[in-house]
């Protein structure tokens, strides 16, 4: 345990600083958000319709879908980071000719490979919901302030799409670390040219000859997507809102498809290993 400690301990000392990242972007953002709106309030060109906005938002499933949508920037910086990091977690000491060293260390190479594949997922998805909570308490504080809040929806509606990028970013960061596993330099987008040619390989031996090749490309998007969710009706009650936000777990995490994840993404890791292991380093 204190040998897997001292590891987390290196990457984020090694990485620490990039994985910050996204928090200034999304403070500077804020900040600069905070800016534009105090200088048209002092223009005169703030012009704030309350009644019109109240009107707007005052359905529950209208909270759901806005705290939803509060996910959608930290969501996309989380897998970015991730697959910024994943891509070189086993090949970076290979770049830096300091495999060698580490190697002769009295540490298990599994375990060397699993603090990294833990920390380029746990700490960007540490950073990643500090960034959720933080725009649903900015932006449930502006419903609040318009007497519209409705906190079962605006929590769920966060709550379901944060479970959604977290399962996400689970695929995306064990596929960014098989590349890193078998490339030494842009990992993902080698692996991502080889895939995409694969593709349309299959795809003309498949229309000139008639065959019928399974497409890789078919299986990687619905490794990803989520099951199909329903769709709620903007003007739906509370009631009505809560029967969706309970029907709507078995889209999003209890369903055979988030096992298969699990299993392909633990699969890659052990697979992603056990390459870097047998890689003669030089």
């Amino acid at each position: 345990m204190k040998k897997f400690s001292a590891l987390i301990k290196k990457e984020w000392h090694t990485h620490g600083s990039i994985v910050l990242v996204p928090i200034w972007i999304t403070l500077g953002f804020y900040f600069l958000l905070l800016i534009s709106f105090g200088f048209a309030y002092f223009k005169g060109d703030f012009n704030l319709q309350l009644a019109e906005i109240q009107a707007q938002i005052k359905f529950p499933a209208i909270n759901y879908y806005v705290n939803v949508g509060s996910v959608f920037m930290p969501g996309l910086m989380s897998l970015l980071f991730i697959i910024i990091f994943m891509q070189s977690a086993l090949n970076e000491d290979i770049q830096k000719n300091c495999e060698l060293f580490h190697r002769s260390q009295p540490i298990s190479i599994w375990l060397r490979s699993f603090s990294k594949f833990i920390f380029g997922l746990m700490s960007n998805w540490l950073v990643f919901l500090m960034l959720v909570i933080l725009n649903f308490i900015i932006i449930n504080i502006i419903l609040a302030f318009f007497n519209q809040l409705s906190f079962y929806p605006a929590f769920f509606g966060m709550f379901q799409m944060s479970v959604k990028y977290l399962k996400t970013g689970l695929i995306f960061g064990s596929i960014a670390f098989f590349c890193s596993a078998i490339f030494k330099d842009k990992a993902v987008f080698q692996g991502f040219a080889i895939l995409v040619g694969i593709n349309f390989l299959f795809l003309i031996l498949n229309v000139m000859f008639k065959w019928n090749l399974p497409l890789p490309w078919n299986y990687f998007v619905n490794l990803i997507k989520n099951p199909g969710m329903e769709v709620l009706d903007a003007e739906a009650d509370l009631w009505q809102t809560k029967q969706f936000i309970r029907n709507n777990w078995n889209a999003i995490l209890w369903n055979w498809k988030t096992l298969l994840q699990i299993i392909v993404s633990g699969s890659l890791f052990v697979i992603s290993t056990y390459i870097h292991k047998n890689k003669e380093i030089k």
